[in-house]
C-alpha cells in the first residue's frame, strides 16, 4: 500500500522519536574510553569522601569554592537547561514543532544536573550532614544556598525524571513481558493526572534555583570585578541558562544525529536556531543595559584584561545572536553548529568568569585546581556522556531513522522529504 501524499506543513512534524540506536553493539571503543574515565572519578570521589579536602583540592582559606562548584555546578547547569528554555517556548509561545525535541532536551538536562549533584555531594566539606536538606526543621533558613540545595535535587529527581518517564514506558512496550505490560496503561493514565501540575514545577522551579545561583554571587560585593557584580546577576544567569541551555540541545541534535546515522529535518533545527537568537538579544539587551545603568559601559571597553575577556564572552554571544537572523545561516547544519558552539561558549564564560576569574577574595591569593580536581571534572562530564550513550541505545530518545542513503550530515529540504515519501511503498 502506498503512502498517502502529505502536504508540507505535515512533512514539517515528521520528525519524531523513532527506535533507540541499534546499528551498532553497546560495547564499543568509545564506551570502553568513557567507562574507565567514568570509573577513576568515581573511585577518586569515593575515596576523597572518605578523606580530609585539603588532599584533593586547591583551595584555600580565601577561595572556599572550587571548580567542582563553578564549573561542573554554576556552569554546566546552564547547558542543562535545555527543557527549561525549549519548554517555555513549547508551551508559553506555541512552538509545539520543537516539542519533537523535548526527549533530548529532557535526558541532557537530567544528566547534567545529575552529575552536577554528584560533583557536589563529593564537594561539601561535611558531607555527612548532606542529607539535612530533606528534613525542614534542620534547614537554615538564613543560607543563600538553602533553595538552591532544594530545588536543584528536587528538579532532577521529581520533575526531569518525571518527563522521562515515556520512555521506559515506551521500553517496556517493546521488550517488556506479559506481566510488565498490563501495567503500562495503568501508569500512563495515573501520568496523565499529574502532568500539568509537574509540568508547572518543572519550569517554575528551575526558575528560582537558576536565578538564585547568580543571586548567590552578589553576597561576594567588591570581590566580584563591577563587569560582572551587578543587582542583575539573578536575572542574567536566568537569561544566561535559556540561551546556553537552547544552544546545547541544537548541537547535540546535530552531532548525535551525525553520529548515529539519524536524518537532519532543518525545519526543526532551524526553529531551534531562531529561537537561540532571540534569547540571545534577550540577554545581550538586559546585559547592555545594566552596563549603562550602573555607569560602567566605559569599563566594558578600557582594554584591560577583565574588559578583553569581556568582549570576548560578549562576541561569542552577539555572533551567533545576528547570524541566525538569516534563514541560509540556521538552516545549514554547518553554520548552526558552529554558531550553537559559540553560543554554549560565550554562556560558560558569562557563568564561569564571576565565578573565579574576576573573583579576587583577597589580595595575593590564589587558586588553581589541583590535578585531581580537574581529572575528577573531567571524569564527571565523561560519565554523563556515557550515560547519555546508554540511553541513546536503550530508548526512542534521537530523530526516526529514515533511508540508508539519507545519512548524511547536510540538510533534507521537503521538497526532497516530499520525493522520498511518495516513491515509498509498505
Amino acid at each position: 500500500m502506498s503512502i498517502p501524499e502529505k502536504s508540507e506543513t505535515e512533512l514539517t512534524s515528521r520528525w519524531d522519536c523513532d527506535l533507540p540506536v541499534n546499528n551498532e553493539p553497546v560495547v564499543t571503543v568509545n564506551f570502553i574510553f568513557l567507562a574507565a574515565l567514568s570509573v577513576l572519578g568515581l573511585g577518586l570521589a569515593v575515596v576523597r569522601f572518605f578523606s580530609p579536602l585539603g588532599r584533593f583540592s586547591g583551595m584555600n582559606d580565601a577561595y572556599a569554592w572550587g571548580i567542582w562548584k563553578t564549573f561542573n555546578v554554576m556552569t554546566l547547569t546552564a547547558l542543562g537547561s535545555g527543557p527549561l528554555g525549549i519548554g517555555i517556548a513549547v508551551w508559553v509561545f506555541n512552538r509545539r514543532q520543537l516539542h519533537v525535541v523535548m526527549r533530548t532536551a529532557a535526558l541532557s538536562g537530567f544528566l547534567f544536573y545529575a552529575t552536577a549533584l554528584v560533583a557536589l555531594g563529593f564537594d561539601v566539606g561535611r558531607p555527612w550532614n548532606f542529607w539535612s536538606f530533606l528534613l525542614p526543621w534542620r534547614w537554615n533558613a538564613e543560607s543563600a544556598m538553602l533553595e538552591i540545595s532544594i530545588c536543584m535535587p528536587l528538579y532532577c529527581a521529581a520533575f526531569l525524571a518525571f518527563e522521562l518517564i515515556p520512555l521506559v514506558l515506551e521500553r517496556l512496550k517493546r521488550t517488556g513481558n506479559d506481566r510488565l505490560r498490563v501495567w503500562v496503561p495503568v501508569i500512563e493514565r495515573y501520568v496523565r493526572l499529574v502532568y500539568p501540575f509537574m509540568m508547572a514545577g518543572a519550569y517554575v522551579v528551575p526558575m528560582m534555583h537558576q536565578s538564585s545561583l547568580g543571586g548567590l554571587l552578589l553576597l561576594a560585593g567588591y570581590k566580584i570585578h563591577p563587569l560582572w557584580q551587578t543587582s542583575f546577576l539573578p536575572l542574567l544567569y536566568l537569561l544566561a541558562a535559556g540561551f546556553c541551555g537552547i544552544a546545547f540541545v541544537t548541537l547535540l541534535l546535530l552531532l548525535a544525529c551525525s553520529r548515529y546515522e539519524r536524518p537532519l529535518d532543518m525545519v526543526v533545527l532551524g526553529e531551534l536556531g531562531n529561537l537561540l537568537s532571540w534569547s540571545c538579544f534577550a540577554f545581550l539587551a538586559v546585559r547592555v543595559a545594566d552596563l549603562l545603568w550602573r555607569g560602567q559601559f566605559e569599563t566594558a571597553i578600557a582594554f584591560d584584561s577583565m574588559s578583553v575577556l569581556f568582549l570576548i564572552e560578549t562576541g561569542l554571544i552577539l555572533a551567533p545572536a545576528i547570524a541566525l537572523r538569516f534563514r541560509g545561516m540556521r538552516e545549514a547544519p554547518r553554520s548552526l553548529l558552529q554558531l550553537a558552539s559559540m553560543a554554549c561558549l560565550g554562556g560558560m564564560l558569562f557563568r564561569f568568569i564571576p565565578t573565579t576569574i574576576a573573583f579576587e577574595p583577597a589580595q595575593r591569593a590564589v587558586y588553581f585546581p589541583s590535578v585531581i580536581e580537574l581529572l575528577m571534572s573531567v571524569d564527571y562530564i565523561a560519565l554523563g556522556v556515557l550515560a547519555f550513550f546508554l540511553a541513546a541505545k536503550c530508548f526512542a530518545i534521537l530523530p526516526g531513522k529514515l533511508e540508508p542513503a539519507q545519512f548524511k550530515f547536510r540538510e533534507i529540504s521537503l521538497r526532497e522529504l516530499v520525493t522520498q515519501l511518495k516513491g515509498r511503498t509498505a
